[in-house]
């Protein structure tokens, strides 16, 4: 059986080529790791909660969400942007929405 032997004719073109799949190969599969991350931020709830006197929002970002892969840091800055809240300062009474993811 005879084997063929191929040639590179343009290796500006072939360059071109290579590097426009290996754009689309990666554009593919940050498309489909997007796609799962959206499914699962979509499973979040609230809980309400009313702040005691020693409760902070990292120590209510740790209890509501224990076994999270996400940061306490990220969970922290969701509370305060789901509460509409400029500051880390609660007080007791306060009632506050954590994501529970």
């Amino acid at each position: 059986m005879k084997t063929r032997h191929y040639r590179i004719v343009s290796p500006v073109r072939f360059f071109l080529f290579v590097l426009i799949s290996i754009m689309i190969i990666i554009f593919a599969g940050y498309s489909l790791l997007n796609v799962s991350q959206a499914e699962a931020a979509s499973e979040v709830t609230y809980e309400r909660v009313v702040v005691q006197e020693s409760d902070t929002l990292w120590g209510l970002a740790e209890m509501y969400n224990p076994d999270t892969d996400l940061s306490y840091r990220d969970i922290v800055y969701s509370i305060c942007e789901i509460n509409d809240m400029d500051s880390e300062d609660i007080h007791p009474g306060d009632v506050l929405y954590v994501p529970v993811y």
